[in-house]
């Protein structure tokens, strides 16, 4: 009732004494006291902002398009720093293959802009293919369909753009060589 019956300007300097004082860390129901007086002081917080108009916007979660959930899963790939910019399409077409130790996995990017890959979501592993289409768009983003099936989340090429560093939805990581065709 105490706390209640204080004038706004007061009980903020009330809670900052109770917090300073090491009585109420050693007592649960002087605790208990103390987050209900803050409680208190924050409802009312609120509501003198709404009253005066500064009520906090609704917090929603963006809508995103397919284009930009797609984007957001493609990655930046980026090769050895030169003082012109390379163009990564033409580093990432080829076929890409995974250490044969951890499987016949690979990946090959065409040169129309179509690719295939083995290794996606929902693939037995009897042979079965995705094909897709991917393109690179500024700051060479690449852009892959359907990226609702592929596996990976981003995509990098080694320091010396020899190797394709590729890391999986599940946090594992592996590293494609180049196959010549």
């Amino acid at each position: 009732m105490y706390f209640m019956q204080m004038d706004f300007s007061r009980k903020k300097d009330f809670i900052v004494n109770l917090k300073n004082d090491p009585q109420i860390a050693k007592s649960a129901l002087h605790r208990q006291f103390l987050e209900e007086c803050i409680m208190s002081y924050n409802a009312e917080v609120r509501d003198r902002n709404k009253a005066a108009g500064f009520a906090p916007k609704e917090r929603k979660m963006p809508d995103i398009s397919p284009d930009t959930f797609a984007k957001a899963l493609a990655t930046l790939i980026q090769g050895e720093p030169k003082a012109e910019k390379v163009s990564i399409r033409s580093k990432l077409l080829g076929r890409w293959q995974r250490d044969p130790d951890d499987g016949d996995f690979y990946y090959k990017f065409n040169a129309d802009g179509t690719f295939e890959t083995n290794e996606f979501e929902g693939a037995s592993g009897d042979g079965e293919t995705l094909l897709g289409n991917f393109s690179v768009g500024s700051d060479n983003v690449v852009l892959m369909e359907p990226h609702e099936k592929l596996r990976f989340t981003s995509l990098m090429f080694s320091q010396n753009g020899k190797s394709l560093i590729i890391r999986l939805k599940d946090g594992l990581t592996f590293e494609y060589k180049r196959i010549q065709i």
